[in-house]
């Protein structure tokens, strides 16, 4: 009997897929909103080859929640969190286009490669990107997301300055280890800029992403940005209060 599935020889034809970019396996990001991404960076090639770009030559795409809902087999609950999550991140930018016309959403994808030698990683620069020239991104609701030339915001750092390449500084020392167990790294200037940011809350911050990325195996491409998005989601009142407490008493089950 002829079974549904076969095995892969030299002449098979391979099935249509996405692509699935290796920086996400460590980003603390959701695996909706993982499989989100890898979606809408194929419809981006797509607009590439169809001249979908604005008039600072920026590649975008246009494509409704209810349809990417439908593609994903996922509720328009869920897909609008995984869109929110890709914000957070640094990885997706928003652009609303006034009443009744569309969105439209602009990729964005970390600008330098990283390439690993022995035990220690150095940072290699990618080709310059047309938008590499730009002042800023795709702005919402008015107000540019941030300006390249200028202060970067928490959601350029989480993808433009990558761990490894903190840990080649020309002008300071190498990322010093923080929190409880010694797990979060971060250069001099990030700690005070994080100091002057959150005067009276930073080290509670720290513990709790300490233990948090202890009791879960998680790693960051930036420790700065992780904090800071673990600051807005303290401001909004959904921050993880450290580890969740699992005990019982006697007679109890979990």
């Amino acid at each position: 009997m002829r079974t549904i599935t076969e095995y892969i020889t030299a002449d098979t034809i391979m099935p249509l897929f996405f692509r699935y970019p290796r920086f996400l396996l460590k980003m603390d990001l959701s695996q909706t909103a993982k499989l989100l991404y890898s979606l809408l960076l194929d419809r981006s090639e797509l607009s590439q080859k169809n001249g979908w770009q604005d008039s600072e030559g920026r590649t975008y795409i246009v494509y409704p929640v209810s349809e990417i809902a439908e593609m994903l087999d996922k509720g328009s609950t869920a897909i609008k969190a995984a869109l929110n999550e890709l914000d957070a991140a640094g990885l997706l930018v928003r652009e609303r286009r006034g009443f009744s016309a569309p969105n439209r959403l602009y990729v964005k994808i970390p600008q330098v490669p990283v390439v690993q030698f022995s035990d220690h990683m150095t940072a290699i620069q990618s080709e310059k990107r047309p938008s590499d020239s730009r002042k800023s991104d795709p702005h919402k609701d008015g107000k540019p997301t941030f300006a390249l030339d200028g202060k970067p915001t928490p959601n350029q750092l989480t993808i433009n300055k990558l761990k490894e390449n903190q840990l080649k500084g020309a002008s300071e020392k190498p990322p010093a280890p923080f929190g409880r167990y010694k797990n979060i790294f971060l250069s001099e200037s990030e700690y005070a800029e994080l100091k002057e940011e959150y005067p009276d809350r930073l080290e509670r911050f720290i513990e709790e992403l300490s233990q948090h990325i202890a009791a879960n195996g998680k790693s960051y491409i930036n420790y700065a940005a992780a904090i800071r998005i673990w600051a807005g989601r303290d401001r909004k009142g959904t921050g993880k209060k450290g580890i969740p407490d699992y005990s019982y008493k006697e007679g109890e089950s979990l």
